[in-house]
């Protein structure tokens, strides 16, 4: 073959044949790799390995399956190999940076896409402290799904008469105007699709970028905290339950404690304010109450003997207590009546016998007039208590019928009456006259 003139440049010509082989190869290339390319995408993907062991392999697909944590696709399933005892070896492969969100514990569990099946996902779940996975997923830590054919085979007739009965009341229901109400409530959707929106939009925070994730991390915490025990949050459940059952019974008593709940919080706010004050106050005295509180507590050490010796006391001083409970009781009417006496007594009574009556006892006996000269310097009242010792004294004989009184009869100088002069006071004073005789004084 000849190049055209003047060109200088030869091109040679390609059979039919080549072009048509090359043509075919290609083709088949390009078939071969649409045919493969999900198992090419996740080849050349970049990501992390993680091996999950389930007891069946239920309907996986290599490079098909996905991977999802919370409903959102993550990975893919990379490779899946059956053991000798049944189980199954799932190799997926996960994105970058999703294996450190798994936590040291996760677990996993084969899911339907649709409630009839047919597809199915890998749905892994975070679990344990934060960090990566210390080793694969075991088996009992993944999950298989139950089919909607297998529990409709171990219900009994009669759930599964309800079941077909439900259906029915639910067709007669939607031909009984269900269907309209439910045409209105789509009809309705839409306006209120814009407030949800707000919703959504709020519930993002100030701070879309850090507020929404932060309180999705701390819900992820919290599921971890309480996943971490099996049956603690049914037991959890249950208390709250029962809880709210009192708290339903006891409505018109819950109701009335609020009602008084701003009285009492009132109340407690002006305690509280007194309480701050006297805090303030204590705090000044505590530092001086140190040492005594050391002693008080060295007393309080040695007192416990003598309380334990006590104990005998005070509880035999808790029957003589009862017993004088009736006591107690009498004396309060007792003691009024004696309140009304002494007032009484007050006044004029006790001003009578704090003046004459007293001074008239206190008084010493001295005769006047006839009887002057007379007497003695002693009170009254020592008189009287002479006279009755006298009378006591006089008393002493006895007869067979008891004890009587003596009486003395006598003449004595003051015997004689109706003189200028007493015999007495005369017979006194010539005794005075010979006692200054012989002194040597006037006679």
């Amino acid at each position: 073959m000849f190049g055209r003139k003047g060109t200088g440049i030869s091109r040679r010509r390609v059979a039919p044949a080549k072009i048509g082989v090359l043509m075919a190869v290609v083709t088949i290339a390009i078939g071969v790799a649409l045919f493969n390319k999900d198992r090419i995408s996740t080849s050349l993907s970049s990501g992390d390995l993680l091996r999950v062991n389930f007891a069946q392999d239920y309907k996986l697909r290599e490079s098909l399956t996905d991977v999802k944590i919370a409903g959102v696709p993550v990975g893919r399933v990379s490779s899946v190999k059956e053991t000798g005892d049944g189980t199954a070896v799932v190799e997926v492969k996960i994105d970058d940076g999703v294996r450190q969100k798994l936590g040291r514990t996760p677990s996993a569990a084969i899911r339907p896409v649709t409630m009839l099946g047919g597809k199915y996902y890998v749905d892994l779940v975070p679990g344990g402290d934060k960090g990566n996975p210390d080793d694969d997923i075991p088996v009992e830590r993944t999950k298989v799904p139950v089919e909607l054919d297998k529990v409709a085979r171990a219900l009994q007739p009669s759930a599964l008469d309800g079941a077909r009965s439900s259906i029915s009341q639910l067709d007669k229901t939607l031909g009984n105007g269900g269907s309209t109400a439910i045409d209105q409530l789509l009809a309705d959707a839409p306006s209120a699709l814009a407030p949800a929106s707000d919703v959504l939009t709020a519930a993002r925070g100030t701070n879309p970028r850090t507020d929404l994730p932060s309180l999705v991390s701390g819900l992820e915490s919290t599921g971890r905290v309480l996943t971490q025990q099996d049956g603690q949050l049914t037991s959890i459940v249950q208390d709250l339950s029962s809880t709210s059952s009192v708290l339903g019974n006891r409505a018109r008593d819950l109701a009335a404690t609020l009602n008084t709940l701003p009285e009492t919080l009132r109340s407690a706010d002006s305690g509280l304010s007194r309480l701050d004050t006297t805090l303030g106050k204590l705090k000044d005295t505590a530092d001086s109450a140190r040492p005594v509180a050391r002693e008080l507590n060295n007393t309080l050490e040695h007192a416990d003997p003598v309380l334990v010796k006590a104990r005998p006391l005070v509880t035999d001083a808790k029957n003589l207590l009862v017993d004088a409970r009736p006591l107690v009781q009498d004396l309060v009417p007792a003691g009024k009546r004696t309140t009304d006496v002494l007032h009484g007594l007050n006044g004029p009574v006790l001003d009578r016998v704090t003046g004459p009556i007293t001074k008239f006892v206190m008084s010493p006996w001295n005769g006047t007039g006839n009887y002057n000269g007379s007497g003695s310097d002693r009170p009254f009242y020592q008189e009287v208590a002479f006279l009755a010792a006298n009378l006591v004294r006089e008393s002493v004989v006895s007869d067979p019928n008891g004890h009587v009184i003596m009486a003395h009869a006598g003449v004595g100088p003051g015997s004689v009456g109706g003189l200028p002069i007493s015999f007495e006071q005369l017979v006194a004073g010539l005794i005075q006259m010979q006692v200054q005789k012989a002194e040597g004084g006037p006679r």
